[in-house]
């Protein structure tokens, strides 16, 4: 097994036409611009060299690898959070939330664009824990400790520390149709979570 730390980097993401596709899809108001920025201001200096990307490659075919793995945001990022709470901001702690999420969702692209760079292959097919029998919750401690990361933790009740953390498995297929899966059609068709996904709205 090949185990990869990958640098994303996401508060660089930060920007002002991300956060305006932030305020679009989450729906908060006009007037709610300088109070998101300040949002963002704040969870940018809690990311900076604390969020992690993790990746361990299993072997495979010459048509299918998979790879597990393992993003966070970090856990300053939960601190905050719960400081926006205890002192009732909470606007600013659903703003967290939101800019969270989608940061999540970039990490999951800084890596398909690693895995097409660097291998030669590409995502055809995500599985998230929890959502068939083949990936039960109770795998995630065993892949967390095979990961050889001290970042992210999994409680007994099989709830990720920090809480923006996710652990996913991707099935990986040679990248020459490039925008295909291997099963031929886009990658969407093929993720448990599609019909829940926000970035599908």
């Amino acid at each position: 097994m090949e185990r990869r730390y990958i640098e994303s980097r996401l508060w660089t993401c930060l920007t002002s036409e991300f956060l305006e596709q932030v305020r679009s899809r989450y729906h908060f108001e006009e007037k709610d611009k300088a109070l998101l920025k300040g949002v963002a201001s704040d969870l940018a200096g809690c990311l900076k060299w604390k969020e992690a990307a993790y990746l361990m490659f299993e072997d495979g075919t010459d048509t299918v690898r998979r790879a597990t793995a393992v993003v966070t945001l970090g856990s300053d990022v939960d601190l905050l959070q719960e400081r926006y709470q205890n002192t009732g901001r909470m606007l600013e702690s659903y703003m967290l939330e939101s800019i969270g999420g989608e940061l999540l969702m970039l990490g999951y692209g800084m890596l398909e664009a690693w895995i097409r760079e660097n291998t030669g292959y590409q995502v055809a097919a995500y599985h998230f824990f929890g959502d068939d029998e083949a990936h039960p919750l109770s795998a995630m401690p065993e892949i967390l400790a095979r990961a050889k990361q001290h970042k992210v933790v999994c409680t007994a009740g099989y709830c990720l520390k920090p809480k923006k953390s996710v652990v996913f498995e991707m099935e990986l297929a040679p990248a020459e149709a490039c925008g295909e899966t291997a099963h031929g059609d886009r990658i969407c068709a093929h993720c448990s979570r599609r019909d829940t996904c926000p970035n599908r709205r």
